[in-house]
């Protein structure tokens, strides 16, 4: 399996904050030549966009995109590349993502103008197109959207007679949640023929998500090591 791409920010197109269209900006970490995708997501279809090198990204044309999602800073970072006269590597892009300034300790903090929360029943509707057509890049985007009444709603569409190929995108989506509701799922997800999600299922069902380091070899889950630490823990 590639590596998952990350999510740099979502917006909505100026304008149309209370929209249905859901605008994305992500690294990929396997596609070095063009590192940065934009896409956009309509109601309940996945998301559609292409990939750019980093100089492309950052093109005029793009610019209310990126800030709509909150990605403004690759355009100066397009700028110290073009300084340096290289290419930024996908880690090297990483590395200098901006992090979010702490607060001061004495002074209260000024009012920050809140991005347009993502409708509850948009996430929804895009979370069951992504899972119906296993599209883990919209998967890993969505998994910063749930909450318990939407983890809620995604499991009650979930049944152990599925094919394993949605069963598994069901744990690529939930694979950070510890509730009652996704237990049944991951109990389920130990069996699965896919080595990634049954690491999910370890760390879910043990609540400890440091397990994951431990059966990682060359940079992806060892499925010997998965089995192994599955056993130990008593989980089967």
């Amino acid at each position: 399996m590639p590596a998952a791409a990350i999510s740099l920010g979502f917006g909505h197109p100026p304008g149309n904050e209370g929209g249905k269209v859901l605008l994305d900006v992500h690294l990929h970490p396997d596609s070095p030549g063009q590192p940065i995708s934009m896409g956009e997501q309509w109601g309940s279809a996945g998301s559609i966009g292409a990939g750019y090198t980093l100089q492309e990204a950052a093109a005029p044309r793009h610019e209310a995109h990126l800030k709509a999602c909150g990605c403004e800073w690759l355009i100066s970072l397009a700028a110290a590349e073009r300084t340096q006269g290289r290419v930024f590597t996908p880690d090297e892009i990483w590395a200098r993502k901006p992090a979010s300034p702490p607060l001061s300790q004495s002074a209260k903090p000024a009012p920050v103008k809140q991005r347009p929360a993502v409708d509850a029943s948009e996430v929804l509707a895009t979370i069951h197109a992504a899972i119906e057509m296993c599209d883990y890049e919209v998967i890993e985007t969505l998994r910063d959207h749930l909450n318990e009444a939407i983890v809620r709603e995604v499991t009650a569409r979930w049944h152990a007679d599925l094919p394993w190929r949605t069963k598994d995108a069901y744990a690529a989506l939930l694979m950070d949640q510890t509730g009652e509701a996704v237990r049944p799922l991951f109990r389920d997800a130990l069996h699965s023929p896919t080595a990634e999600t049954r690491a999910y299922a370890l760390c879910v069902l043990t609540e400890d998500f440091t397990l994951f380091d431990s059966i990682m070899s060359d940079g992806g889950v060892d499925e010997a090591k998965v089995d192994a630490a599955i056993a130990k823990a008593g989980l089967r």
